[in-house]
């Protein structure tokens, strides 16, 4: 059986990233797009500004790649600059979502210049992935987070069978690509921890299982995951 190139499997996701935002998009109505949000329940300009500023930053650091530099670590926590993030975003939603659509061009240009070799290789790029290969940014901190943030829209919307919906695709999607079994078994980790926040502990118990037979390196993680606390609490 031939492997999938990750460069094909990244543009891919990207492009589907694209289009799921896009039908996000079209379903909001008039004022679910003005709409202003809270640090606790955020509106949909938060959620599509949010994803925007971590792929701006991830741009950065393709930049960074492609003209074979380095970058500092950045010296705030995410929490931090999400918070800093959340707190500009008093913009039109017009400006929001034409910055949105230039940032998913931007990344596309700078992925289609990337090597096979550069996004598949381990160890690569150490200053940014450390031992990691490149391609594994893209599934976690663009493609997943994406789907995790529209999931929790819907979540805080009263509308469960859409979230679920969303989050279930999203690691469908992996585990149907060729992608090493410790990424896949991360992608169902992520999902059995959106179960046990719904209090669905049967189903976060298989799917957790499932994570730790194709990524065992998760166990130590899940015994002490503050998102895996009520599973626990329920199993005991």
């Amino acid at each position: 059986m031939s492997t999938q190139p990750f460069k094909t499997l990244v543009l891919g996701l990207l492009q589907q990233g694209h289009r799921d935002e896009e039908v996000f998009v079209q379903s909001l109505s008039e004022s679910e797009r003005t709409a202003s949000g809270t640090w606790e329940r955020w509106a949909a300009k938060d959620h599509l500004s949010h994803r925007t500023f971590w792929c701006r930053n991830l741009i950065r650091k393709l930049t960074a790649v492609l003209q074979h530099q380095e970058l500092a670590q950045d010296e705030e926590d995410e929490e931090q600059l999400n918070a800093q993030n959340f707190a500009q975003q008093q913009r039109p939603w017009s400006d929001i979502l034409a910055e949105s659509e230039q940032t998913y061009a931007e990344l596309i240009a700078l992925t289609e210049q990337l090597s096979e070799e550069d996004l598949a290789t381990p160890n690569r790029f150490p200053w940014f992935m450390k031992e990691r290969p490149l391609y594994v940014a893209f599934l976690g901190s663009c493609y997943e987070h994406e789907q995790e943030h529209l999931a929790q829209y819907y979540l805080d919307h009263d509308n469960l069978p859409r979230a679920i919906e969303i989050r279930e695709r999203c690691a469908d999607r992996i585990l149907q690509t060729q992608v090493p079994d410790w990424i896949k078994g991360y992608f169902l980790y992520n999902l059995a921890c959106f179960y046990t926040k719904l209090k669905q502990f049967d189903k976060a118990s298989t799917l957790l299982q499932e994570a730790l037979t194709l990524a065992p390196r998760l166990q130590e993680l899940s015994q002490s995951d503050p998102e895996l606390a009520a599973l626990r609490d329920a199993q005991k």
